[in-house]
């Protein structure tokens, strides 16, 4: 049995369709979290950043069943392999528009993530300088990128209650 372009056309239809519901959802959950990550509520932060994350893995699941779909028909598991499949499978070019609104709502959501990052970067380095002028060192992180605590910051007794 070989498989025809009607059912890819139709599976990739549902694909980009699941895409686009979760980009939108996605998108919501970033507005909502730049109010969120501006305040200092940490229960919200974290609601906020599990909604996040389930749908961010939703959407690594539907890119995977994507780059399956191109493997499986030996097209390149990128955006031009992704391309030239759509062409094959969707001749009306359909599909390739919701492809290409995808992209656009995904481009938005990486702004909003990008800018939501910016605020948390912003906290946490203001964080990082009210702990130094307690401990009384100079201002700068207390851990590096791999989560490792910095050589010169050492525990000092900062009083008794």
């Amino acid at each position: 049995m070989s498989v025809q372009p009607d059912d890819i056309r139709r599976h990739l239809q549902r694909v980009l369709a699941d895409e686009a519901r979760l980009l939108a959802q996605l998108e919501q959950i970033l507005i909502a979290e730049a109010d969120v990550v501006g305040g200092s509520d940490a229960t919200a932060i974290e609601h906020i950043g599990a909604a996040r994350h389930h749908c961010v893995a939703s959407l690594t699941g539907l890119d995977a069943e994507r780059v399956s779909t191109c493997r499986m028909l030996a097209y390149a598991p990128g955006r031009e392999g992704f391309e030239r499949l759509l062409a094959w499978c969707d001749p009306s070019a359909a599909l390739h528009e919701r492809w290409r609104q995808n992209l656009q709502l995904a481009h938005r959501c990486k702004d909003l993530n990008d800018r939501n990052g910016l605020v948390v970067a912003l906290k946490l380095g203001q964080v990082q300088k009210r702990l130094a002028a307690l401990r009384g060192g100079p201002a700068g992180a207390l851990y590096g990128r791999s989560g490792a605590r910095i050589d010169g910051f050492t525990p000092r007794a900062l009083g008794t209650a």
